[in-house]
């Protein structure tokens, strides 16, 4: 088959040339000049014009099948893929069938209108695809322009307005008239925002969503509308309102905890005061050797419950914030004896050796809470006086000096406490308990020590509140070592000379003795 296109070309030059030779002939041709006289010149003028309109045609036809195939040639360029940028919300993407270039004998109009359909259809599809995934949604989709009126919405929109599509399109998106989303100084909608806003359904029952407002742009970035998801987070709200609640009912019961035991500890108080007063009265009184023995039982455990009793106190103040920490001078040393003395005759009256020992470095006069850090110290050596059978306790003090405080004449203080015993030990997995309270290694009937359980957790606490921190290292049957530190302060330039450390002498043993 000839070139059709080629067969065109051949046929316009040949008319245009035959033309051209009818001009010359008559232009040469003097006798039929003559002869036409008037209508020579018209018929000059005629040939002449139709050798213009043929050459135009031409050209024309040329300019057009140009065309034609830039069009065909973008038309499979886009048709073959069709490509979304990475922020839009679906990327789907379509191939046009596979088929041979149009041959130049063939009619390039007739295969663009091809083409056309053939990307129509798809786009049909993928439309279809589109429609089919966002009417699959729960969740509250629509699209709509820069005024507010939708445009789109799908089946879960209409059914939450209880309307049809056709009563929704047109309509100003509800979200619009609360101010959402916001705008900025210059009136324009922002391209993304997410924000919560509550509608109400055609029930009349408020619902809150989660709304996702984002700018729907062409492949140049024109705007072309705008789209927004909702999705329903009144469960998600329920559950959080609930978990407020039930984080305030406990909170409320804890504090009503705590004033209880506020309130009991102190009206027990009371009447355990005057118990010990009055067993205190007796034994000066005479008395038989039973009388005696009654007297001290009475009077040892009256002293045990008021420690108890103070001990619930304490804990029950930590709980509810109200246990404050002072901030005031004294001597740590004279603590320390203090200290010393006292747990002294208990260690002797056991047969153990106890030892404290302060490091010379540590500040004569240091501000801090003197009656917390001696009740701190009460409650680990105790503790270790009560579990060592035999062996000793042995107390270290040292410090490590900080910056200044800005704005003040003292300087900071680390001041670190150990209390080391020879004494049964703890098991390892028992060690996590220690500071739980009424955590006791020995819980059973007929468990050989006392105590409450609320030492250690009272002396964490305590720690904790007078910026410091506390730890235990334990073997099983070889002993153990409790650490403490506290955060306090001491004047700067102070220039007294340390005083020695305090130390009790080894106590006797009971064959000694």
């Amino acid at each position: 088959m000839g070139d059709l296109l080629q067969r065109k070309t051949a046929m316009i030059m040949a008319l245009a040339l035959s033309l051209a030779a009818t001009l010359v002939a008559l232009a040469t041709d003097e006798n039929l000049r003559e002869r036409l006289g008037t209508t020579y010149w018209l018929l000059g003028l005629a040939i002449i014009g139709s050798i213009l309109l043929v050459l135009a045609g031409y050209v024309w036809d040329r300019t057009l099948m140009i065309k034609l195939r830039e069009i065909n040639r973008t038309a499979k360029q886009q048709g073959g893929s069709r490509n979304f940028d990475a922020d839009d919300e679906a990327e789907t993407a379509y191939v046009l069938p596979d088929e041979p270039e149009l041959e130049q004998g063939q009619d390039e109009i007739m295969g663009l209108a091809r083409q056309i359909e053939r990307m129509a259809q798809n786009l049909q599809k993928v439309e279809a695809s589109y429609r089919g995934i966002v009417e699959d949604q729960v969740d509250l989709i629509c699209r709509y322009r820069a005024d507010g009126k939708i445009t789109f919405v799908n089946s879960a929109f209409a059914k939450f307005y209880g309307q049809k599509r056709r009563q929704i399109l047109g309509s100003v998106f509800p979200i619009f008239e609360q101010g959402y989303p916001t705008r900025d100084f210059q009136g324009n909608l922002p391209d993304k925002a997410s924000f919560e806003v509550a509608l109400t359904n055609h029930e009349g029952t408020p619902n809150a969503f989660m709304w996702t407002h984002r700018a729907i742009k062409s492949q140049s970035g024109a705007l072309l509308e705008y789209q927004a998801v909702g999705h329903d987070i009144g469960a998600r709200k329920q559950a959080e309102a609930a978990l407020i609640e039930a984080k305030n009912a406990a909170e409320s019961a804890d504090r009503a905890k705590s004033e209880f035991l506020a309130v009991v500890s102190h009206e027990i108080r009371t009447p355990i005061n005057a118990v010990i007063g009055f067993a205190k009265l007796m034994r000066e009184t005479p008395l038989t050797a039973d009388q005696i023995e009654y007297i001290s039982n009475i009077h040892q455990s009256g002293m045990t419950l008021e420690t108890l009793i103070a001990d619930i106190l304490d804990v029950s103040r930590l709980e509810a914030g109200q246990l404050e920490v002072k901030k005031t001078a004294f001597a740590l040393r004279e603590c320390m004896q203090e200290i010393q003395r006292s747990f002294g005759n208990v260690a002797r009256d056991l047969g153990i050796d106890f030892s404290l020992k302060v490091d010379p470095g540590v500040p004569v006069i240091v501000n801090g809470d003197q009656g917390r850090l001696r009740q701190v110290l009460m409650n680990i050596i105790g503790n270790a006086l009560k579990f060592t059978e035999h062996g000793s306790v042995s107390v270290s003090v040292s410090c490590s000096r900080g910056e200044d405080i800005p704005d003040s004449d003292q300087k900071q203080l680390r001041l670190f406490v150990s209390v080391t015993d020879t004494g049964i030990g703890i098991p390892e997995n028992r060690v996590k308990e220690l500071f739980k309270p009424f955590s006791q290694l020995d819980s059973s009937s007929t468990r050989r020590r006392g105590g409450t359980g609320l030492g250690l957790v009272i002396s964490k606490r305590l720690c904790e509140l007078m910026g410091g921190a506390i730890s235990v290292e334990s073997k099983l049957g070889q002993g153990s070592t409790f650490r403490f530190s506290l955060s306090l302060t001491y004047l700067r330039g102070d220039s007294q000379p340390p005083v020695a450390a305090p130390r009790v002498s080894p106590s006797p043993s009971p064959s000694a003795a």
